[in-house]
């Protein structure tokens, strides 16, 4: 049974351990929260043991689930891997790329697992794409979120659009040459709305949107490519493949005709097949996906230097908002 400390007991730290309780082949060691009452108040609500400080929760654990400000997240993170711990660690790994890498330098050198929160990757909508075989050359993205206080301590860009970032690494498999960036304060002191242009060696370009002061809450991923256009809804989970073809006869399994398009004289067929991928909550499915990675000794979905990556890429955005 593997043994998993919760540190961090606020809004999502409480939704981490509610699945934490509900998990096959895991016991919740105990939590702990920097905040007593917060402590107390999970520990009565979920019938788990409160420790009296992070260095009791580590002593009794496995391997530790960091759901704190992203300003705690090195030194409690250190703590753990001097202790030979695991990690499941929120996104962004840590708050600078110089203390993710010392984070990863250390824990590959006491060759222990991270594992980076970045649930998107478990959003019903992108695990779709795994029966699509697409290459995209642009990606159009678009994440807009009605305005709350918890997160403005960062940037947008590491509070939205850093999961968009992710999701673009992991498609494009490389990290983009060129870096165009653009964004604003509206609200707070840190930037509120952003855009960023990315562009790769292959040739692939992305155009990246996040505002945290819509009116209305958008996650929209949108890729196109040679003959094809996916369009990923992260919000409801669905996920689209729009194509083109010759003949009818060659429209794949379960698409549908829905029209002709005619380029340079010649009549296409247009067809719309929807993706559909196994329900799943995306925050459990990512924590038996740790639990796995531990028990079978094999690489998490999302490893620390993907963390890392995402983190890296955020923070040339901001540098490159912050020249102009």
């Amino acid at each position: 049974m593997l043994k998993i400390g919760l540190v961090g007991c606020g809004y999502l730290g409480s939704r981490h351990l509610k699945h934490l309780c509900g998990i096959d082949d895991v016991e919740l060691s105990g939590i702990w929260d920097s905040d007593p009452s917060t402590l107390a108040k999970s520990s009565s609500e979920f019938n788990v043991p409160a420790m009296r400080s992070l260095d009791d929760l580590i002593g009794r654990s496995d391997a530790i689930d960091i759901v704190t400000p992203t300003t705690t997240h090195c030194e409690i993170a250190l703590k753990a891997v001097e202790a030979g711990l695991h990690l499941f660690v929120e996104k962004p790994v840590c708050a600078t790329y110089s203390e993710g890498l010392e984070l990863l330098e250390k824990a590959d050198a006491a060759g222990v697992t991270i594992q980076v929160g970045h649930i998107e990757r478990f959003n019903r909508a992108f695990r779709a794409l795994g029966d699509l075989s697409i290459k995209p050359d642009f990606i159009e993205v678009h994440r807009l979120a009605l305005w709350n206080p918890r997160g403005i301590d960062v940037a947008v860009v590491h509070d939205l659009m850093i999961h968009d970032l992710d999701l673009i690494l992991a498609l494009a498999q490389e990290f983009p040459a060129d870096i165009y960036a653009s964004g604003v304060s509206v609200v707070s002191k840190s930037i509120d709305i952003a855009n960023a242009r990315l562009e790769f060696a292959s040739g692939l370009v992305a155009n990246v949107t996040a505002s945290r002061i819509s009116l209305k809450k958008m996650r929209k991923f949108r890729m196109f490519g040679n003959n094809e256009y996916i369009a990923l809804d992260l919000d409801k989970g669905t996920c689209e493949h729009v194509g083109f073809v010759d003949d009818e006869d060659d429209t794949p399994p379960g698409a549908e005709v829905i029209g002709e398009l005619v380029t340079d004289d010649k009549p296409r067929i247009l067809y719309l097949r929807p993706t559909i991928a196994e329900e799943g909550d995306s925050l459990k499915l990512q924590l038996e996906a740790f639990r796995d990675a531990i028990t079978g000794g094999t690489a998490p979905p999302v490893t620390g230097r993907d963390g890392l990556m995402a983190l890296k890429l955020a923070e040339l955005i901001v540098e490159k908002i912050r020249e102009r």
